[in-house]
């Protein structure tokens, strides 16, 4: 045991020396969740949008007034199409109301009447939302004033069939309360490569056979040199619950104490693999850039973060349940936003601890104390 508490503590040591690399591990890991939560999120407002009025009645200052209290779009005013059609074909902006002059007229007259809505599709993600935010706030806008001409002419008005949606876990559909979760166990691989890259730079700076030659076991020295990277982690994990709690909103449902637990779980997966990983590679870049590769980017695209694995074809579905990220971020989810238990995640925390322990393994048996 005192030979795993001197690796540790030279491991330690190690980092305290090297203050920027220290920094990268802690405040970057926070900088680059922070980053990546804001850049990453789908949550779009203040679409640039113009509306040309050519009516000026009531009806169209009222669809204008919609507009504009609607937060999605950022509203400017044109005079006059060519000048809409100019500043549409100039990028600066998305999309252009046109309120036809009989706008009013035929609204009251019950006669059919259409506002023509322009959309930059040249982002066909940002097109899309905008016409659709546009159809319901025309949709909304006809119901109310068929509302008002029935009432005015001393007739019921007659509530259109409809639905009550109940929202649960994240009623304002946030993207980032929904991210937040899965963007941990991504920034978590800090983890991962500061354990590859502990071992890879012992044979990069030519210290590897006073490693090997330290009267001690193979698993002190594995464990000694991934246990400060553990704490590491684990403060990054309570810096990012809390971050996300305070600045994103992002809620504590259930038990931090099953939170921070199976955290741990993971970093002993992911900090086994880059172990393993590391006994392959002999510098310090590659064992990073390996590390990285494999369990920061990859799982931004299959650990259902962003995207559905379940509309994904069958072989992706498979490598999706062999990332340790999948698992992490279904278990953060399902705490942080569900408040669920032991009881529906102990699946994949086990996944994740036979993850750590195959890896963990591997790579003790990888590990050889001699040259070669």
């Amino acid at each position: 045991m005192s030979g795993f508490w001197a690796v540790a503590r030279n491991e330690m040591v190690q980092l305290y020396r090297d203050k920027w690399y220290l920094f990268l591990l802690t405040i970057g890991g926070m900088a680059s969740l922070v980053i990546m939560a804001y850049t990453l999120s789908t949550d779009i407002k203040g679409v640039a949008a113009l509306a040309v009025d050519l009516d000026q009645s009531q009806p169209s200052r009222r669809f204008v007034q919609t507009l504009l209290n609607d937060d999605f779009f950022a509203l400017d005013f044109a005079a006059g199409r060519a000048e809409a059609e100019q500043r549409l074909q100039q990028g600066q902006v998305k999309v252009v109301i046109i309120i036809p002059a009989d706008y009013g007229r035929r609204l009251k007259r019950g006669q059919p009447t259409q506002a023509q809505v322009v959309i930059d599709a040249s982002e066909p993600g940002v097109a899309e939302l905008a016409r659709t935010h546009v159809s319901a706030l025309a949709n909304s806008l006809s119901q109310e004033w068929v509302s008002r001409e029935l009432a005015r002419q001393g007739l019921p008005a007659v509530a259109p069939p409809g639905f009550q949606p109940r929202v649960r876990y994240n009623p304002n559909l946030t993207t980032l309360v929904s991210v937040m979760p899965g963007l941990m166990s991504i920034v978590l691989t800090v983890s991962a490569v500061g354990a590859a890259s502990a071992f890879a730079r012992e044979r990069e700076r030519g210290s590897f056979e006073m490693l090997i030659c330290a009267p001690l076991g193979r698993w002190p020295l594995l464990l000694g040199r991934v246990f400060p990277y553990l704490l590491i982690g684990l403060f990054d994990v309570s810096a990012f619950a809390t971050m996300g709690y305070v600045a994103f909103d992002v809620p504590l449902r259930g038990s931090l104490g099953l939170f921070m637990a199976s955290s741990l779980v993971y970093l002993f997966a992911i900090t086994g693999a880059g172990v393993f990983m590391a006994q392959f590679l002999r510098t310090q870049h590659a064992a990073m850039i390996v590390t990285f590769m494999l369990f920061g980017i990859a799982p931004t695209y299959l650990s259902d973060i962003f995207f559905p694995v379940a509309t994904m074809p069958a072989w992706l579905q498979t490598e999706s349940v062999l990332m340790p990220a999948t698992h992490f971020t279904a278990i953060a989810r399902g705490i942080l936003l569900k408040g669920v238990g032991w009881d529906v995640l102990w699946p994949n925390a086990l996944i994740l601890f036979i993850t750590g322990a195959v890896m963990s393994g591997l790579a003790y048996l990888r590990f050889q104390k001699k040259l070669g």
